[in-house]
């Protein structure tokens, strides 16, 4: 965990003064963790297989794989909407059992890769609010933590409209404000770029390193962007017909060409672009980037 996040968890204000402050966690105890999971579907085929691995407190952590290789049903696990054939789901150190999957809310926030399966009241404030009634706040308070979560996902011009009015990425918007309002601890995102343009997919970025870097929010995040990883993520995790294939920081997996084209994925497109450039000039590949700003830093021949 870097320095940053350790002293945003020991309580340094935001530079930005919002008061996002995630429900705390126990010291020493990671926000997420699995342990040798299995899970089948109907026909027998299995999703997960012995998948093992946990998040720590204020980590942001990439999940990678093809269509089929397992992610989303893992999402749904660790969220209390499947059970496990076989292992262990560790939230917050506690057992994610029966019980505790009516308060799996608490600990954790789940972004829909569909945000039409996420939305069911009838307008848009009324939906961010709706998991807040559930925790008991004050009408206050709750109106606040509403008004400042639509504020950061550039939704506050949507409070009073209707559900069925919103675009797709309105939808998108709105299902993140919900998630903000909560402030669990760890947020799980499945693709939270689909259905937005360049503009809103660059501000969910922005606001997703906010609440990572400024606020100590904990992250597992599903996508296919792989040029926004670097900024998504701080540790890289691959799965592969149910298994994990890889679990390693950023640089070094997305770095790792021959073991992403074996799970049929690529690395984002500076970094080919400057392997297959001293590959063809017989060159070692080096230290490749994985930004424009650092290719631009870096000369193909060192």
């Amino acid at each position: 965990m870097n320095q940053r996040i350790s002293n945003i968890l020991r309580g340094e204000s935001c530079p930005q003064d919002c008061d996002l402050r995630p429900v705390p966690l126990p010291v020493g105890v990671p926000a997420l963790e699995c342990r040798e999971l299995d899970f089948s579907y109907h026909d027998g085929a299995p999703a997960v297989a012995g998948v093992s691995f946990s998040i720590q407190r204020g980590e942001s952590v990439a999940l990678l794989g093809p269509n089929g290789s397992g992610k989303t049903t893992l999402l749904k696990l660790v969220t209390g909407l499947l059970t496990p054939d076989a292992g262990e789901i560790r939230l917050g150190g506690k057992i994610l059992d029966a019980a505790m999957a009516r308060e799996v809310f608490r600990i954790v926030g789940f972004l829909f890769q569909d945000s039409q399966d996420q939305l069911f009241n009838n307008f848009v404030a009324e939906d961010v609010a709706y998991g807040l009634k559930n925790l008991g706040l004050s009408a206050a308070e709750i109106q606040e933590r509403v008004s400042l979560a639509l504020h950061l996902t550039e939704a506050q011009h949507l409070a009073r409209r209707p559900i069925h009015h919103l675009s797709g990425g309105e939808m998108k918007r709105v299902a993140l404000a919900g998630l903000i309002a909560m402030r669990s601890p760890l947020l799980i995102l499945d693709e939270p770029q689909n259905a937005l343009d360049p503009a809103s997919s660059e501000h969910l970025i922005d606001l997703v390193e906010h609440l990572h870097r400024d606020h100590g929010y904990a992250f597992l995040i599903v996508t296919h962007k792989m040029d926004f990883v670097p900024r998504l993520a701080g540790r890289v995790i691959v799965m592969d017909q149910g298994h994990v294939l890889c679990d390693g920081s950023v640089r070094a997996v997305l770095t790792d060409i021959p073991m992403l084209a074996s799970a049929r994925l690529a690395a984002p497109g500076i970094t080919r672009y400057f392997y297959e450039a001293r590959r063809r000039l017989g060159l070692p590949p080096g230290q490749l980037p994985l930004t424009v700003e650092e290719a631009l830093a870096s000369k193909i021949e060192d």
